[in-house]
Parts: C-alpha cells; sequence; structure tokens
C-alpha cells in the first residue's frame, strides 16, 4: 500500500512521462479535453491500477439531465462506431472511475496499471492513437448533437 504523498509521487511522473512521450514522438497538439461545449462533458484520459481510458465523460449531477445529453449522442453511434473501430464502448451508466457514476463513450485499454512502469508506453500509445480519433468525431458532429440537446 502506498501513501498518499507517494500515490501522488507516481500519478505525477506517470503524466511527465506522457508529456515527454508525446514530445518524442513529435505529438505536437492540444488536446481538447474541456472544450467541447458541452455543459458537464468532456474529453478525458484516465489511467487507474487496473485500465486505461480515453472517454467522452458525461458528468452532469442531474442524472436526468446526463442522461437526455448521452441520448444525442446515440442517433450518431453507427456513426461514430464506422469512423472509430468496433472497440468504441457506450454506457449510459459507467462506473469505471473512482466509483463516479457517468455517462461515456470510450475505449479501454484493460490490465495495466499506472503504477507499473513497464506498462507505461503502452498507455501512452493507447492515449495517443485514441484521443485524436474521439475529438475528430465528436467534432464531425458537434453541431448536430448540439442542437439536440438545446
Amino acid at each position: 500500500m502506498y501513501s498518499k504523498e507517494e500515490n501522488k509521487a507516481m500519478r505525477v511522473a506517470f503524466w511527465n512521462g506522457f508529456k515527454r512521450y508525446c514530445y518524442k514522438h513529435r505529438i505536437d497538439r492540444r488536446w481538447v479535453l474541456t472544450g467541447v461545449k458541452i455543459k458537464s462533458a468532456q474529453l478525458k484520459f484516465y489511467a487507474d491500477e487496473e485500465k486505461a481510458l480515453v472517454l467522452f465523460q458525461i458528468d452532469h449531477k442531474n442524472v436526468l439531465r446526463r442522461y437526455e445529453v448521452y441520448e444525442a449522442f446515440i442517433p450518431y453511434r453507427k456513426l461514430w462506431e464506422s469512423e472509430c473501430g468496433e472497440d468504441l464502448l457506450w454506457s449510459e451508466d459507467f462506473y469505471g472511475i473512482e466509483g463516479q457514476v457517468v455517462s461515456a463513450v470510450y475505449f479501454e485499454l484493460p490490465d495495466v496499471s499506472i503504477k507499473r512502469s513497464e506498462d507505461h508506453e503502452k498507455i501512452y500509445a493507447f492515449f495517443a492513437e485514441k484521443m485524436p480519433l474521439l475529438e475528430q468525431v465528436y467534432w464531425d458532429y458537434r453541431d448536430l448533437i448540439n442542437s439536440r440537446i438545446s
């Protein structure tokens, strides 16, 4: 078991490693992340002791509103999957992030750990491959999705 400070140091080292990975592989870009223009929704990188995720997370505090926003994505599911691949997952009630229930459209890399340094390169490559797919498909359909949400 690690102390709170050791866990924080591991997380900081992991994310700094991702910055170095991007620099080394000439991935010179700003990730969209919170700039999606939908309240309580964001693109997100996530890694813990069991998995890594690249996800479009909808975490509105009002459950009904969260479902409404998630349902605005459903009509475009086939299009998103055709552009992102069959490994794109959809969950109205996703429990994968620190016990928080969110709705999510996501990619998952199982059986990796933020605490195993030998997994870091694999996680970084996963992040660098999947996030541009999710960002691009969101930009392609954002106006349609936003019109359904309003």
